[in-house]
């Protein structure tokens, strides 16, 4: 054996591995000292596919403190708090940037306590109305159920400001760095705030800390517009939180003040609410696991989101498009107003009157004479009247008359109807005679799509 060779040989191995092993320290010490500096200067990607087919268990609870303004500076102080929970699915939306959100969901939690003035009411969901559509819209995310109609207080109370929907939009589109900003698209920010139109405002958005896989994105701006027809200015401040390697918005937290003036169809307010939102993929899929609910939300929007229902103290309801309002339910009278574009265009009295008998009601005759006694000097013409098909066995008669108020010109549209059990309502249609035609395209609906209930037992006792 040569000896020398061998040592020769492994001297030489040696001296080769030190000096592999010494390159490997510098190639990583240069490979540390560069992903140090990628680190420092990483661009994030905050996104949600909307192709993304997870469900979430959404969480939200939300608390109002103000005042409600009232005509004559009467001002009355109001609380509320909403709790809101549901499994949440998105879909493909119809459209393109507000219409391109859209998701359904099954409601677990929707109920609040509001007190106005010391008067609390505690508005809820019905459980066969728990399964609901939400639908992204410039003014706001647009909610409707699967399984039948909603009424405004119950609209009211699962429309929260903060929609969930509606944080996503939030989003970045194109790669951010930690203290990047970046200004959300002005329909992202009218959805978030569900204001109906836009003067002015800007919301922006700062990437503020990466930590743990959770970014952290601060928001804050303001926003001049209308809602309901009465001018409005918001503010919005606080942050959400992004899960950097699930893609998702897992938290919210933030303020939004809002000063409304007094409007046609509600009082003004002054008030700041705080939403607190969380998300995380859910364990269960509930119903919509069933793919039924799914196509059913998928399809265009049905009837449910375009009306609303209401029903009276004295069991009659009605469907009416979303744009009739509710003013005031009192127990003997309720009163609508229609808006368009944020403009008044008519008032709608309705009012149960004296049951006939069966089969019967109100005679012409003394309906003609009750319009005229109620209208006095304002009347100036009245048509004879005349009786209006019904498809569900109803009597309508519909007397048309015109008048001045203060020297304004007015029209009044009458209907009497009365049901096949003698039950029966009158409506005054009051409107501007150059916006009847406008009224035209509503009312004769409005009508048709009431329905009466059995007579609340205090009235038949007083018959």
């Amino acid at each position: 054996m040569d000896v020398g060779g061998f040592l020769t040989s492994k001297t030489r191995m040696f001296a080769m591995y030190q000096t592999l092993r010494t390159a490997c320290f510098v190639i990583g010490g240069f490979l540390l000292m560069a992903s140090a500096s990628a680190w420092s200067e990483d661009k994030y990607k905050l996104e949600e596919p909307v192709d993304d087919v997870r469900i979430f268990g959404v969480g939200t609870r939300i608390t109002y403190t103000g005042k409600v303004r009232f005509p004559k500076d009467v001002l009355l102080a109001q609380t509320m708090t909403a709790v809101l929970s549901y499994r949440e699915r998105r879909l493909l939306g119809p459209g393109g940037e507000a219409e391109s959100f859209r998701s359904v969901r099954e409601y677990e939690t929707a109920e609040a306590e509001i007190v106005v003035d010391g008067n609390k009411s505690a508005p809820h969901l019905p459980s066969g109305l728990k399964l609901i559509v939400a639908q992204g819209r410039p003014e706001g995310v647009e909610l409707y159920g699967l399984n039948g109609l909603l009424t405004a207080d119950e609209l009211n109370l699962i429309r929260s400001p903060a929609d969930s929907l509606a944080l996503i939009a939030l989003l970045p589109s194109k790669e951010v760095e930690v203290g990047e900003k970046w200004t959300v698209p002005n329909w992202a920010f009218q959805m978030l705030t569900a204001l109906d139109a836009v003067i002015k405002g800007e919301l922006v958005c700062t990437l503020d800390s990466v930590d743990k896989g959770i970014a952290r994105i601060k928001m804050s701006g303001a926003l001049d517009g209308a809602v309901d027809g009465a001018t409005t200015e918001v503010k919005v401040t606080g942050f959400f939180t992004y899960n950097l390697e699930k893609k998702y918005i897992a938290e919210s937290d933030f303020v939004q003040s809002e000063n409304r003036a007094i409007g046609p169809i509600g009082p003004g307010l002054n008030i700041s609410a705080r939403i607190r939102i969380l998300r995380q993929p859910g364990t269960s899929p509930g119903k919509l696991a069933d793919t039924k609910i799914i196509e059913a939300a998928v399809n265009e929007s049905p009837a449910s989101a375009k009306f609303l229902r209401f029903e009276s103290p004295w069991n009659i309801s009605i469907q009416h498009a979303r744009n009739w309002h509710v003013y005031k339910a009192e127990e003997t009278i309720a009163i609508f107003r229609l808006l368009e574009e944020g403009n008044l265009i008519a008032q709608c009295d309705m009012a149960s009157i004296t049951p006939a008998k069966p089969g019967g009601h109100l005679a012409e005759q003394i309906y003609l004479s009750d319009i005229r006694q109620s209208l006095g000097d304002r009347l100036k013409s009245m048509t004879n009247g005349e009786v209006i098909p019904s498809s569900d066995h109803k009597f309508i008669y519909k007397v048309t008359a015109e008048g001045a108020v203060d020297q304004l010109q007015v029209m009044w549209v009458f209907y009497l109807v009365a049901d096949p059990s003698g039950r029966q309502a009158s409506l005054m249609f009051t409107v501007d005679p150059s916006l009847a035609e406008k009224l035209a395209k509503y009312d004769r609906d409005f009508v048709e799509s009431l329905k009466f209930g059995p007579a609340p037992a205090t009235r038949a006792a007083n018959k």
